[in-house]
């Protein structure tokens, strides 16, 4: 037996000092067929120093073998040396046999790098090279996948399934169609590649996967049975609970929504949207004490979140606690690019409690960004109707008849003002 052979029987009963003495005699003794298949070997478990000693050493020895450069590069993407790789690689010649090979791991390595549309050249190259080799038309289609180009990603999916792949490097090809045609929005086909999937292999992102597209489809009693099994198959999956919450609020069983975000936030106790999701359902539930709770904890674990702080300023307006709403927004404004809706919330609680110039800042700061919103210019009309400003209140009542012109109040009121205009 060789001295790699016993190095691998060592390394299989855990005695890597002994392996490790193997090692040095492999490196010594043992012919270079036999380093070949010592190098296959400690790859696989991920023996990469080991490896690339022995390949550096057989390359000295064979210069031209291009293969062992391949090698090497892809260690060295495992490792982050991109600059080794790249040298490795760009000694490989076209006419090289290795070619295709190498082009698969410069694809490689300038998707790590983030140069998918050089990554996605290098491959349709390699595709050239080795016409209908899976490995080739997985990686493309896996890269189409993250690029978010999903037609082209299912084509090349669906071209393996023909093929009769049904999994590629531990990745089921159904599920990933499924996932593609639910971000194009088919999610009838998507549902039927990700049943198709679930019934090859019951996977717990596949499960996900078909509980959110039954959202999509807004099939919540589905969605939440799809979910409901995900959570008692792997409760730590801490994903599963926002949605399952969602698919549980639509269906209008809030009580039970708000036992699944308690139960969530066992395992994901530092989500602050999480909170935040269980503040708005206790509010549906008219439980303004356990959604204040929620809110309060969204802010503490993410206290600069101006969605936290608009969503807790809401609250505070809504109970007239108009003096704790002016203290948070003040904080949340000393961001120059601070949201419009911080403005109104200001102006409402100003308005509130009788700071009638504040307020009328506040309104004036707000109003570019809601010139459409009804609501907004209805409220800041109310507001110049009682302090009397004519020349600001006609604009604000034009921008507000222009998306709500069946207003007979505010028609009737804009006549008073400006003369039988309409």
């Amino acid at each position: 037996m060789s001295y790699g052979k016993k190095m691998i029987q060592a390394l299989h009963d855990n005695d890597l000092g002994e392996a490790t003495e193997l090692f040095r005699q492999a490196m010594k003794q043992d012919s270079d067929e036999e380093l070949y298949l010592l190098s296959d070997s400690l790859y696989q478990l991920g023996f990469n120093e080991e490896t690339k000693a022995i390949n550096v050493h057989l390359l000295e020895l064979y210069p031209e073998n291009d293969e062992l450069k391949v090698s090497l590069a892809e260690i060295a993407i495992e490792e982050g040396d991109m600059e080794a790789a790249s040298d490795w690689l760009l000694q490989i010649k076209e006419t090289s046999d290795a070619y295709p090979q190498a082009l698969l791991v410069l694809a490689d390595l300038y998707y790590v790098q983030g140069l998918y549309e050089v990554s996605e050249h290098k491959l349709l190259r390699a595709k050239e090279a080795m016409g209908d080799e899976p490995a080739v038309i997985f990686a493309l289609a896996e890269l189409h996948f993250s690029m978010g180009k999903y037609a082209q990603a299912i084509k090349g999916y669906e071209d393996l399934l023909i093929q009769g792949h049904a999994e590629l490097s531990g990745i089921n090809l159904a599920a990933r169609c499924g996932g593609a045609y639910s971000a194009l929005g088919d999610f009838e086909e998507a549902v039927n590649y990700l049943k198709q999937s679930l019934e090859e292999h019951e996977h717990v992102d596949t499960l996900f996967q078909l509980g959110f597209t039954y959202l999509q489809q807004k099939e919540f009693q589905r969605a939440n049975e799809t979910l409901f099994k995900l959570k008692e198959l792997d409760p730590s999956y801490t994903s599963v609970y926002p949605y399952l919450a969602k698919g549980l609020e639509e269906d209008l069983r809030l009580d039970k929504a708000i036992e699944v975000i308690q139960e969530g936030l066992q395992y994901d106790e530092f989500n602050p949207d999480l909170y935040l999701q269980g503040a708005a359902i206790n509010l549906k539930l008219e439980r303004e004490d356990a959604a204040e709770e929620y809110y309060q904890k969204a802010i503490e674990l993410d206290p600069d979140n101006a969605g936290y702080l608009l969503a807790y300023t809401n609250l505070l307006n809504k109970q007239e606690r108009f003096s704790e709403t002016i203290d948070f927004i003040q904080q949340a404004l000393m961001d120059e690019e601070a949201d419009p809706q911080f403005y109104w919330n200001l102006a409402i609680a100003n308005e509130g409690i009788e700071e009638y110039e504040a307020a009328g800042k506040a309104f004036s700061k707000a109003y570019p960004a809601f010139r459409q919103n009804p609501s907004f210019l209805k409220s800041y009309v109310g507001y110049l109707r009682e302090e009397g400003d004519r020349t600001v209140i006609k604009d604000v009542l034009e921008d507000y008849l222009q998306v709500e012109p069946t207003d007979e109040e505010m028609l009737n009121f804009y006549e008073s003002i400006n003369g039988n205009y309409y």
